[in-house]
């Protein structure tokens, strides 16, 4: 039995890496992202690209020239309860992996729009252009509302 939410998705992560790129590519293909927007390489972990990266810890992370990465938080049920407080992490813990992945991949998008501030990414989530789902907006209205800011 698992009792490391975070351990427990990243093997998950790690045995079904890819097809999970391949879902996660056209997850963002279906947003409006660009082919210049999805995915990245990772030398440090020896991927040459991808857009779902499963060693990585977090839910994602963006390039300064845009470009987005999804890792192996999407699976974790306990990714956001540090930062973002209980209500956003039930929340989060609770939604479909669609969702998740919207409100990831909509933190990152406007992350980026905004010149890399998270805080401004958290603002403008729930509101993004991208078409996301209801839910997705349900948790990044969450994660603003919940964040304990470092």
């Amino acid at each position: 039995m698992w009792h490391d939410p975070a351990q427990h998705a990243r093997d998950f992560a790690q045995r079904y890496a890819e097809p999970l790129d391949r879902l996660v590519a056209v997850r963002m293909e279906e947003l409006g992202l660009s082919m210049d927007q999805i995915g990245m390489p990772d030398d440090d972990r020896g991927i040459p690209w991808a857009a779902f990266h499963p060693l990585g810890k977090q839910g994602g992370y963006n390039s300064p020239d845009g470009r987005i990465v999804v890792e192996s938080g999407l699976f974790n049920i306990d990714l956001l309860r540090d930062d973002s407080g209980e209500e956003a992490a039930k929340l989060y813990a609770e939604s479909d992996v669609t969702s998740r992945l919207d409100a990831i991949i909509a933190h990152e998008y406007e992350e980026h729009r905004h010149g890399g501030s998270h805080v401004d990414a958290l603002k403008h989530a729930p509101s993004t252009g991208l078409p996301i789902t209801d839910r997705a907006r349900e948790i990044a209205r969450a994660m603003q509302k919940g964040w304990r800011g470092r």
